[in-house]
């Protein structure tokens, strides 16, 4: 084929899965559900008289279809492709492929265009949805193109950005939560340079407008939103800056592949840097490898040498006082997580990420001078700063199993003594602990808020609790994924969808209930089918495969539970949504905790028979 053998094979052998034709039947059925709750929670069942309230419908529905789908590409494309590296490269593959005749350029090319193929097809069989919002009126064939455009765009530039930072990552935790961290800070970039810069234009259309896909789809919707009317379109500058960004992003990839690779990822080198980060040890072989001597006889002090060269090994013995060495605790996994550097070297560069995104959400809540507009920036900034943090919680949860399975760890851990209680609470407590910054920081800021009297104190627990659950919550989906699904692709895709289409639903629920005037007394017909599909595919996410009565309960339950929260904090009773959302969420930890101990041998294919 002439693209080459990756995109070949991934051409031919994605359609051949059910899953293929599953995923866009269920992705076109979603949309239409979503239709069907708009114009129920918007509309109802009275008469439609006037011409004008269609078309509204039709405009409100556009803006729906047009944000979900913007995110969903923003989120699923970089993800997808920075996956798609780091999976080969947990399972040392990669460097196969690199040993392979293929170009360097048709690497790049062709793990980004299989990555992205299922994402494209679902954005191409979504496209006559959007097309049936013109027989409703207040949108025309322009709008719908250029806004397929521009989400096409993001999702390309989006996949190049995960791509590259996945070539320059060793492990898949790395390369997801940078690669999060990195599409966030990008648009946190692009606000802050509109705004210190509100004159600074691109090719006519001011820099927001022209660089934020949010802002330039939202513009397209809404052409009276221009700052500056009778500029250049901006759906065409986003879709223009956006490949231009990507090509180059493409091109530095491609002249950085084997200057990244293989890197501490080949196997001895892997070896005695896990050694060294351990620190375990009292004695490190550090190899040197000298030039080869001539092949005569070289005499040495003890001895006279074939002439076969042999790569000599000098031994550094690290200062250590006597008899002191690292001694694991009794759970010695929660130690492993704790005490050594067990998801790479570079943790501080995640960090630091969050922590520029952290100050970026602080510097936007206090640029503001009114306080009304202080208080919306604030519940803003700790919903947004929240919801990143759960999904690098999830990350960490559903990588920390994966990362084990796919290097083999994980058959070595099965044949110990480890209980399934060690393992289970020592990967759970490991994976907080790592993620503690992401937790702790929010929380921080919420009593800072408190402090400065912006936030009440009833509110400020309730948000903490939940917080500190929610951040359980994540972290244990993330590991029920890991050991539900043997294939790491899989896990991740279906861990993080799960918490990605849970927040969104969520949002959208919310967003339609304002919408409406907050009517509540006939919004939970509107919303039945919309929670019942929400049930099923949460259901089929956590208990599809290993099935339990639990499971099925939380998949019932949490869909509704979510509808009776949001109705309650819209309707002000603070109270009635923390301990639903308690009760809720608790159940759902338990849910999956209690099974992924008990029947931890069995998930995995270990018995007791094996242990002896």
């Amino acid at each position: 084929m002439f693209a080459g053998p990756i995109i070949a094979r991934e051409v031919l052998t994605a359609p051949r899965p059910v899953r293929f034709y599953v995923a866009r039947a269920s992705y076109v059925g979603l949309l239409f559900i979503l239709m069907w709750t708009a114009w129920q929670s918007l509309v109802g069942l009275r008469d439609v008289t006037e011409v004008g309230e269609i078309a509204y419908f039709g405009r409100v529905l556009f803006r729906m279809f047009v944000l979900f789908q913007l995110t969903l590409m923003l989120f699923f494309a970089p993800l997808s492709a920075a996956t798609a590296v780091a999976h080969e490269k947990d399972r040392r593959t990669f460097i196969l492929l690199l040993m392979t005749d293929l170009r360097d350029v048709e690497i790049i090319l062709g793990k980004l265009a299989a990555s992205l193929l299922q994402i494209l097809t679902l954005l191409l069989t979504s496209a006559p949805v959007f097309f049936l919002c013109l027989l409703l009126g207040g949108v025309s064939p322009g709008q719908v193109v250029e806004v397929i455009g521009v989400t096409a765009a993001a999702g390309f530039v989006g996949g190049a950005l995960g791509l590259l930072v996945a070539l320059g990552r060793d492990r898949t935790f790395q390369s997801l939560a940078l690669t999060v961290l990195a599409i966030v800070l990008s648009l946190a970039a692009v606000e802050t340079a509109g705004f210190a810069f509100p004159d600074l234009t691109l090719f006519g259309v001011p820099i927001a407008q022209a660089l934020d896909p949010f802002r330039t789809v939202l513009t397209i919707i809404d052409p009276t939103a221009r700052d500056r009317p009778g500029v250049g379109s901006p759906g065409l500058v986003f879709v223009s800056a956006a490949s231009i960004f990507a090509v180059i992003l493409l091109t530095v990839g491609v002249f950085m592949l084997r200057v990244w690779n293989p890197g501490r990822n080949e196997p001895r080198e892997q070896r005695e840097g896990e050694q060294a980060e351990a620190g375990g040890e009292t004695l490190v072989e550090v190899a040197e490898i000298e030039p080869a001597p001539a092949p005569e006889v070289v005499a040495h002090g003890h001895g006279v040498s074939t002439g076969l060269h042999v790569p000599r090994r000098t031994h550094r013995r690290i200062t250590r006082g006597p008899g002191q060495y690292r001694r694991p605790w009794s759970n010695p996994v929660l130690w492993r997580e704790l005490k050594t550097r067990a998801y790479g070297t570079k943790p501080l560069v995640i960090k630091g990420a969050y922590l520029l995104a952290f100050a970026l959400g602080v510097a936007y809540v206090y640029s503001s001078p009114d306080a009304a507009t202080m208080n919306s920036r604030q519940t803003w900034t700790l919903l947004l700063l929240g919801i990143l943090s759960l999904i690098l919680i999830n990350a960490q949860g559903v990588t920390a199993l994966t990362s084990e399975r796919d290097t083999g760890a994980l058959d070595l851990l099965l044949v110990t003594e480890l209980t399934p209680k060690q393992f289970v609470y020592g990967k759970l407590y490991g994976v907080l602990y790592n993620t503690k910054e992401m937790i702790l920081l929010p929380l921080l800021l919420i009593l800072w808020f408190t402090i400065r009297g912006t936030m009440n104190a009833e509110s400020a627990f309730y948000a903490i609790t939940d917080g500190l659950l929610l951040a359980h919550f994540s972290a244990m989906l993330g590991l029920h994924s890991a050991i539900t699904y043997t294939n790491s692709r899989t896990a991740v895709a279906n861990s993080l969808g799960t918490i990605f289409f849970l927040m969104v639903g969520i949002g959208i629920c919310a967003w339609l209930i304002i919408l409406s005037d907050r009517q509540f007394a006939r919004q939970l017909l509107s919303f039945l089918i919309f929670i019942g599909a929400g049930s099923v595919a949460l259901f089929a996410s956590l208990g599809a495969k290993n099935p339990s009565r639990a499971i099925a309960l939380v998949a019932l339950l949490v869909p509704f539970w979510s509808f009776y929260c949001v109705i309650s904090l819209l309707k002000g009773e603070i109270l009635a949504a923390f301990l639903f959302s308690v009760g809720m969420y608790g159940f759902a930890l338990l849910a999956m905790l209690v099974p992924a101990v008990s029947d931890f041998d069995i998930a995995l294919g270990r018995t007791s028979a094996i242990q002896g």
